[in-house]
């Protein structure tokens, strides 16, 4: 179970990581990804006892403008985080 342990924990780091970059509360995701905030918080500290589900991985994904993979990458892809940090950028 480590191993679905570290999977979570990566999902939720890459789910924070691309929600501040897009400088996105908590809430604003979850109404954009139609999920509860609550739920975002559980992905984000991975803190989910029965895992999360595909459909409320793809509403997210597209939500955060990424594909699920790069959620799921331990290494997220640095095109996406450059692309999400000029675009914050221009936004401010």
């Amino acid at each position: 179970m480590q191993g679905l342990e570290q999977s979570y924990r990566t999902i939720g780091d890459n789910v924070y990581r691309f929600r501040v970059l897009q400088h996105m509360t908590q809430e604003e995701l979850a109404e954009s990804s139609n999920v509860s905030g609550a739920y975002i918080s559980q992905i984000e500290r991975a803190n989910l006892h029965k895992g999360i589900t595909c459909t409320a991985m793809i509403n997210i994904a597209r939500a955060l403008g990424v594909p699920v993979c790069v959620l799921m990458s331990e290494k997220p892809c640095q095109h996406y985080l450059d692309y999400l940090s000029s675009a914050a950028i221009h936004r401010v």
